[in-house]
């Protein structure tokens, strides 16, 4: 079994980390996938083993929450407070008013209680798991600040305590995180707003009155009522009236459609206009949309390498900050004798350091990109596909290339019978050619003879009994035991945007072939009408398998564009594999990237696979740059020039600094 959780309270990957460690050490979990980014975490477990509510309560005794109760107001109240609190504490150190110390003291404890409650919580958990992260070191650092000026306060330790330290550090810290969650979760609005599909409600006619159902609630062969406004959740067919629909989310394309009696209405698509009565066609969990949630999911809970590498780095950092941190109190303790100026530069480099903005840099700018991506109408399934580099890309010309929509021109018919068993037989298949020829038949009245127990051979054709449909010299032809019945000619045209698309790749420096199973005349046409300067003309499935492997052997780094179909094994053996589909039939496409929009979408791709790693590259820089040069000043190094930072200063810098890779990370 399979469950997907909405776990809130994770405020970097290290939380993530923390919570699948957790959860793989149960009996019955068989795999855990925990996303920081959606907060989600997805687990495979064996129900005979472990219930839903286990698992939920492992979570919870970490100190996260499944299904997020507490909101944005909250969090503001406690930042409010934290701040009003510590500007409190800083008037106090100008007013010397009797018992001013012990006033400090005080509101210093409430914001280390209440504004830091969330850090020690997950603190508390990384070390029960043993993973470090941006809350140990909050913690250490504050909780440290505060003993000091306690023991100061009350005689124990030379030295004026500064309870200023602690507070600002947590209302810094706090307010770094505040702002870092707003941004993200505008970034991620449109991707959030896909998983809350199911908790809409939908109108269902029962026995002539109109009820409200959840769209879990809603089965095949309801009747659904669809006004402007709606959006429908489940595979459905209209029964009754015309609307107009937006399927952006589909095909990422604008543009409103007209449906009408008939016409089938694809989950995820909003009514613009109209009202219709719908026959439920798929339940929820079959339904289009409810699979694009899984794909994004399944997309999100794969992490490229240099995702890997960066939690890694995040997960080490941690512990190297804090025997840094020791070592900076005993070398100033040991040179100076001054415990307060000690205790200081340890808490700055405690303090300083941003695990975050590692563990942020390649999640953040890889969601966005993902969502930016579906936007376009380009659905990247796994998103090692961002990192990928081609030498050269194969592309496939019928239904890529070309409209993939054939006609049928002309016919010879060698049987007066062939005419009839071909349409028969091309009603048992969705080839493009099966589908031109069933057009053909329909337009001319005739309905076609019937068949059992077909079959359909990949680049070979349909056979029903004695009867084969498949590819001729010229086109499709007719068999009857290996003897031609009858001939059918087609004609394909070229794609408007397919020579912009070429042209485009060359531009990058990529390699374009093509790859049909035309003969060489029709492919050479078409090769140069687009500027192609090779093409692999008759090449059935294994032979574009075989063209696959022969490149990838000559040591280049090989692409290939299909239709996710026949084209299956050319593209699992490829580097990088593109699938042309439509969001209808995207459950039949294989491939690392489907283009929903046409071919239209290489260019998409390529373009937000550049700004992405882009985005990447600059995160990282920026966060290795940010604490290679801040951890030394932190620690003291320029101490003896007057350069130095006071912790909350650097609790202040620390919190920016993850705030500036999230900006970094969503702006266009």
């Amino acid at each position: 079994m399979r469950v997907s959780l909405k776990v809130s309270g994770m405020t970097c990957v290290n939380c993530a980390r923390a919570i699948e460690i957790s959860l793989k050490k149960l009996k019955g979990v068989r795999r855990v996938d925990v996303s920081f980014e959606l907060g989600r975490v997805l687990v495979d477990l064996d129900e005979e083993l472990l219930s839903i509510e286990q698992i939920g309560r492992v979570i919870e005794s970490l100190g996260y929450k499944v299904e997020r109760i507490e909101g944005k107001k909250r969090s503001l109240e406690i930042l409010l407070f934290c701040w009003f609190v510590s500007l409190a504490i800083m008037a106090l150190m100008f007013l010397h008013i009797p018992l001013s110390l012990y006033t400090q003291a005080l509101l210093a404890s409430a914001v280390q209680l209440i504004g830091g409650y969330s850090f020690y919580k997950g603190a508390i958990n990384s070390i029960r798991v043993r993973v470090g992260n941006m809350d140990l070191l909050v913690v250490l650092g504050s909780t440290s600040a505060l003993l000091y000026s306690f023991l100061s306060l009350f005689g124990f330790l030379p030295g004026e305590p500064f309870f200023e330290t602690s507070a600002f550090l947590i209302t810094f810290v706090k307010t770094g995180k505040f702002l870092e969650e707003w941004v993200k979760s505008k970034a991620l609005k449109g991707l959030r707003d896909l998983f809350s599909l199911q908790t809409i409600r939908l109108k269902v006619l029962k026995d002539g009155k109109e009820m409200e159902k959840s769209p879990l609630e809603v089965f095949v062969g309801d009747t659904l009522l669809l006004r402007s406004g709606d959006m429908v959740a489940v595979d459905c067919r209209v029964l009754e009236g015309s609307l107009e629909v937006d399927e952006s989310l589909i095909s990422g394309e604008s543009l409103p459609v007209r449906k009408s009696v008939g016409d089938k209405l694809i989950s995820g698509s909003v009514v613009i206009s109209g009202f219709v009565k719908a026959r439920v066609e798929k339940t929820f969990s079959s339904s289009y949309a409810n699979l694009l949630v899984r794909l994004v999911e399944e997309t999100l809970s794969k992490k490229p390498r240099v995702h890997r590498l960066a939690d890694r780095f995040s997960h080490y950092f941690v512990q190297f900050v804090l025997l840094l941190s020791v070592f900076t109190f005993l070398f100033w303790y040991a040179s100076t004798g001054d415990l307060q100026k000690a205790v200081n530069f340890s808490l700055a480099v405690l303090v300083i350091s941003c695990p975050c903005a590692f563990g942020i840099a390649v999640p953040l700018a890889l969601t966005v990109g993902l969502l930016k991506a579906y936007k376009r109408g380009v659905l990247i399934k796994d998103p090692s596909a961002l990192e990928k580099e081609i030498d050269i890309l194969l592309l496939d010309k019928t239904g890529t290339l070309t409209e993939g929509k054939p006609k049928l021109i002309d016919l010879k018919l060698y049987d007066s019978s062939a005419l009839s068993v071909a349409c028969g037989l091309a009603g048992a298949s969705n080839h493009p050619y099966s589908q031109s020829i069933r057009d053909f038949c329909r337009s001319k009245g005739l309905q076609g003879e019937n068949f059992e127990n077909c079959k359909e051979e990949a680049g070979v054709g349909v056979i029903c009994g004695d009867y084969m449909l498949g590819r001729s010299e010229e086109g499709v032809a007719l068999y009857r035991n290996g003897t031609k019945l009858a001939e059918f000619y087609f004609e394909d045209s070229i794609r408007p945007e397919a020579k912009k698309v070429v042209d485009f790749l060359l531009s990058k420096g990529i390699r374009v072939y093509m790859l049909t199973g035309d003969k060489e005349d029709k492919a050479g046409m078409v090769a140069k009408e687009l500027g192609i300067e090779r093409f692999f003309a008759k090449a059935k499935p294994e032979d574009k398998l075989r063209r696959v492997e022969e490149l990838k052997g000559e040591g280049y780094k090989v692409g290939l564009v299909g239709d996710g179909i026949n084209d299956a094994p050319a593209m699992a053996q490829a580097d990088l594999s593109f699938a042309i589909g439509s969001g209808a039939d995207m459950a039949k496409r294989t491939g690392d990237v489907v283009l929903l929009k046409g071919l239209e979408g290489l260019k998409e791709f390529f373009n937000i696979k550049r700004s992405t790693m882009r985005r990447i590259r600059e995160n990282l820089f920026w966060a290795f740059l940010y604490n290679f040069m801040f951890i030394p000043i932190a620690g003291g190094l320029l101490y003896s020039k007057g350069i130095y930072l006071k912790p909350e200063y650097a609790g202040l810098m620390m919190a920016l600094s993850s705030l500036s890779v999230v900006l970094n990370s969503i702006r266009k």
